[in-house]
């Protein structure tokens, strides 16, 4: 399912791509400091970096074989 919607957000223009990126960055910030303090990592914050970094790759895939 994460495939999915990823692959949604690849083809919808009305997300950009900077903000993927600023969300990827604050996400891994966010699983960084629970690390840090050895609390759980937040699941929905894993869960959509991981779904917002494969985003970001299907778009480069896509730019790259243009």
């Amino acid at each position: 399912m994460p495939k999915t919607v990823a692959k949604q957000l690849a083809a919808d223009p009305s997300v950009g791509t900077e903000e993927l990126e600023a969300a990827v960055h604050y996400m891994r910030k966010k699983l960084i400091e629970a690390a840090l303090l050895n609390a759980p990592a937040p699941f929905l914050t894993y869960r959509n970096k991981l779904i917002f970094e494969t985003t970001l790759r299907i778009r480069r895939r896509r730019q790259s074989s243009i």
